[in-house]
């Protein structure tokens, strides 16, 4: 079973999700929510710790994290190109926005994109922009803490997976998604279940608490897009409660003016029917209604998932990451895309860069022919010396009366090696010369050995005697334990005939073992008969027919012949010598 997790990281909370199961159908494993130590002198290092904590007691997976952050850091635009191929996009889309990002230099940034419309000559994007700061600060956060996060995302795109999850975005409506977070009020318009538009309001649950406001009163559209949210620092010591009551409800008033503003500037097919809320809840605001829309909670679990009673709106988005993390959602951003290649560093060194490859290519091509060329030299050169030093040592000098090793030489080895000594002969290639010369020196190799009777390929005919030697054999094996007497012995040679037998010698014995009984007796004669079965070259034997001795003292065996196969015992002799030459060889 897939298991994934989903963790948000805000200025001053976490929210912590973990499934188990797959994209259409899984459980909530475990979950949490909380928030970090706003008191810690060093916070990175009190965020680490927290995470760590969490990450041990919650069983955090250490593959498939999703990591979410807040998304005041980001600022979202429109964008529209004239062409619709990806890599094209890739390669202009960070210049292209350069303009509309007046608050930040542009190679300080990571720039996403998503198609909200293409064809063939024109595509229109909705581009996201993160300070690189601010997404390596999460990531160093989350790595502190033993958590390696394998994506990062905004706030925004989690909210639309989890809600496009819970199949609350259909094709004849259009809806109002809004997360509520630390600091800063995500919202992001639905139309027929694709996104539409994305937008932050720099204003939170806990704006009230900290000394200045993330925006100025007139609005929240008046502060800058992109801002960082309140740092922990920056919180305002206690104050009354009547007018912490008071700055919760200007909140309040504000998020639900700009959510109106949005809903009135929205342009879609179909009629904004809903606005469903997640993140931190604000009183009075589910089950409200802004510019008569109705504001719901946006319920993305599924009854008994593992989802907790109450407060689950506040994990919302944390959900939305572990599912993209499993495969599902229908946004897929990165955060983590690779720098050079949008920073334009790789474009001005890769003309450069090809000219060196090309000129180091014909480089090493050059150097290797003239390399090739030397060593094809040397070996022909260094061949012929060995060919001609090894032609020596076989033929010698006949002229000068030096004798070879091969004497004599045949005619063709002493006219081959008068070939292979003249230069001007191209047709001689050193290295196949070797080959001709040992075949010339096995040709006549062969001849004497026919002439001196030593053919390997001519089988000699199976000899009597050597039939008889063979049964010999066994009776000397056994004469410590046997006494056999032989009265008389013979053995010829059977021809083979076609689809019977095959050629071998025929023994016939007229024997007595003698014993202190007949039962003495015709136990050697059975270890006699088992010793020939088990003999090499035994075919078969006839059947038995004993006597006891007048005395008792043994057994006669009138009749017995037996077949052996004499080749075995010439063959058996060719190995013996074949291994006795190679080990004299050595």
């Amino acid at each position: 079973m897939a298991r994934s997790c989903g963790i948000r990281i805000g200025p001053r909370r976490y929210e912590v999700v973990v499934l188990d199961g797959s994209p259409k159908k899984h459980k909530i494993a475990a979950f949490e929510a909380g928030e970090f130590d706003a008191t810690a002198e060093n916070p990175l290092k009190s965020i680490a710790a927290t995470l760590k904590d969490v990450g041990k007691r919650l069983s955090i997976p250490k593959d498939n994290v999703g990591l979410v952050i807040d998304s005041g850091h980001a600022a979202f635009r429109r964008l529209k190109l004239p062409f619709a191929d990806v890599q094209k996009i890739d390669q202009v889309v960070k210049y292209e926005i350069e303009s509309e990002l007046s608050q930040w230099n542009i190679d300080d940034v990571i720039v996403d994109y998503h198609k909200l419309g293409a064809d063939e000559h024109s595509s229109d994007l909705l581009i996201t922009a993160v300070p690189k700061d601010d997404i390596q600060m999460a990531l160093d956060a989350a790595s502190s803490g033993n958590i390696e996060p394998f994506q990062v995302e905004l706030e925004t795109t989690a909210m639309v997976n989890a809600a496009y999850t819970a199949e609350i975005c259909n094709l004849d409506d259009a809806q109002l998604l809004v997360h509520i977070g630390d600091y800063s009020t995500s919202v992001v318009v639905m139309d027929a279940g694709e996104l539409r538009e994305m937008r932050v309001i720099h204003i939170g649950a806990l704006t009230h608490e900290v000394i200045a406001p993330a925006a100025p009163d007139a609005g929240a559209e008046d502060a800058e897009e992109g801002a960082a949210p309140a740092a922990l620092a920056a919180l305002a010591p206690e104050v009354d409660p009547i007018e912490a009551s008071r700055r919760v409800d200007q909140a309040i008033k504000r998020i639900r003016r700009e959510v109106g503003r949005t809903l009135s500037g929205a342009r879609t097919v179909n009629p904004i029917e809903a606005i469903y809320v997640c993140g931190l809840e604000l009183p009075g605001l589910v089950g409200s209604t802004v510019l008569d829309v109705p504001v719901y909670v946006l319920d993305c679990f599924e009854e008994d998932s593992g989802q907790p009673v109450d407060g689950f709106g506040q994990l919302v988005v944390a959900y939305g990451a572990a599912v993209r993390e499993l495969g599902g959602g229908l946004l897929k951003p990165s955060l983590r895309r690779e720098e050079l290649k949008y920073t334009g560093a790789w474009e001005r060194i890769e003309f450069p860069l090809a000219v060196a490859c090309l000129l180091l290519t014909t480089f090493l091509g050059v150097v290797h022919i003239l390399q090739k060329r030397e060593l094809g030299f040397l070996d022909v050169r260094g061949t012929r010396y060995w060919l001609e030093s090894s032609n020596r040592f076989l033929i010698g000098n006949p002229r000068d009366g030096v004798p070879g090793h091969v004497d004599p030489p045949t005619d063709e080895m002493v006219a081959f090696a008068a070939r292979c000594a003249d230069q001007k002969d191209k047709d001689i290639d050193p290295i196949n010369a070797f080959g001709r010369m040992q075949t010339l020196v096995e040709l006549e190799t062969n001849r004497l050995k026919r002439k001196m009777g030593q053919d390997s390929s001519v089988d000699r005919p199976q000899s009597a005697l050597v039939g008889m030697q063979m049964v010999f054999a066994v009776l000397e094996r056994g004469h410590k334990e046997w006494r056999p007497a032989l009265w008389s012995l013979t053995a010829e040679h059977v021809e083979g005939r076609s689809g019977r037998d095959q050629e071998h010698i025929k023994v016939s014995m007229h024997l007595v073992f003698h014993g202190e009984s007949v039962v003495e007796g015709t136990q050697h004669l059975e270890s006699f008969l088992e010793n020939l079965e088990g003999m090499s070259g035994f075919m078969r034997m006839s059947d038995v027919s004993t006597e006891p001795l007048d005395n008792e003292k043994g057994i006669e065996v009138q009749s017995l012949w037996v077949m052996v196969d004499a080749g075995v015992y010439y063959d058996e002799l060719r190995q013996k010598a074949t291994k006795t030459a190679s080990v004299g060889g050595q």
